[in-house]
């Protein structure tokens, strides 16, 4: 398939979570380094926005209500105008209102009871964890004509009022300090955690300059509690915006996370990043690595019999001496966070 460059519009449906719309963001670039003139389109749900609104490549934001009736997400469709709509993670109901508003390019998977739905079907199983997540949205790309370029990060661009609240913050908690390193320590329930007692002992040994910061969701406040009594002077920045946890993100001399949205986000924004991932195939990290120019993903060492997943003990075993040694030389002499 070939299209114009003048006037076309792309539909990019990403309705999931905030680590897979950071690892679909790049789509949006590609498109507009390719196409300067085309107008990229996004659907998220309400609490991605304001990361794919602070992404210069995404012209146009429509945010999925679930109570929206099947006839007003057909309209929603109609009023996009979309000359190409993308499904990297497709729903039925919304493959089937963009089928029924006549969307001319229904790009998605070929492996769904409703793939009849998209006219054009890309043939990748992505349960099968073959390739990266971002691999298979660029993959989606290439198909319609474009060059997708898998080294690729997204553009984000947070406002200025953002990070002064967030300097702001950091001032008032960190007093004279100025560098800090981020421990997201939670998930959210979206993936397999490294236990809280790690994250405690790496704290200890982390480069003595470095302050230590805890975020999390605020349902996880009783984990972060326990873990901040365990380190004197540990900080805890949570219920905050979320631009505000991405300008946190950015100005950190490290982030520590287990395979979740944030840690998704500071790797896209720069920031020395350590992603910490389980060897099951579907959740691994290559499968869902963070992806950026200074981030690293860790898995433990396989065992030659691993136990059954449902009592798999190997994020467990991705130790603590592990990570130090991944930690970057020079994340200590970070520009201060704090001038």
């Amino acid at each position: 398939m070939q299209m114009k460059d003048e006037g076309s519009r792309f539909l990019i449906v990403r309705t999931d979570r905030l680590g897979d719309v950071v690892l679909t963001l790049p789509m949006a670039r590609v498109i507009k380094e390719q196409f300067p003139s085309a107008h990229v389109l996004f659907l998220v749900r309400n609490y991605t926005r304001p990361i794919v609104e602070r992404c210069p490549d995404v012209d146009s934001i429509m945010t999925l209500d679930a109570t929206k009736s099947i006839v007003e997400q057909i309209g929603l469709f109609r009023g996009a105008r979309a000359d190409a709509v993308f499904f990297p993670s497709p729903r039925f109901r919304l493959a089937l209102a963009a089928f029924l508003a006549r969307v001319p390019k229904r790009v998605g998977t070929a492996y769904r009871w409703y793939s009849f739905l998209f006219n054009v079907r890309i043939k990748d199983h992505r349960k099968t964890a073959e390739r990266h997540e971002a691999e298979y949205n660029m993959r989606m790309l290439s198909n319609i004509g474009f060059a997708a370029d898998l080294k690729t990060f997204p553009s984000l661009t947070l406002l200025s009022s953002e990070e002064a609240a967030v300097r702001s913050w950091l001032r008032r908690e960190l007093q004279e300090h100025a560098r800090y390193a981020v421990l997201h320590i939670g998930s959210g329930g979206s993936a397999m955690e490294w236990p809280a007692a790690h994250f405690i002992e790496l704290a200890k040994r982390l480069p003595k300059v470095l302050e230590i910061v805890l975020t999390g969701m605020n349902v996880e406040r009783e984990r972060l509690d326990a873990v901040q009594k365990s380190l004197p002077g540990a900080h805890l920045f949570i219920d905050h915006p979320l631009p505000e946890l991405a300008a946190l993100l950015k100005q950190a001399s490290l982030v520590v996370s287990s395979s979740t949205g944030p840690g998704h986000l500071a790797a896209a924004l720069g920031t020395p990043s350590i992603g910490l991932f389980p060897l099951r195939r579907v959740l691994s990290k290559e499968r869902w690595g963070f992806r950026g120019p200074r981030a690293t993903n860790l898995s433990p060492e396989p065992l030659r019999s691993c136990p059954n997943c449902e009592h798999c003990t190997c994020m467990e075993r991705l130790t603590v001496e592990t990570v130090v040694r991944h930690i970057p030389a020079d994340v200590a002499e970070r520009s201060p966070a704090i001038s």
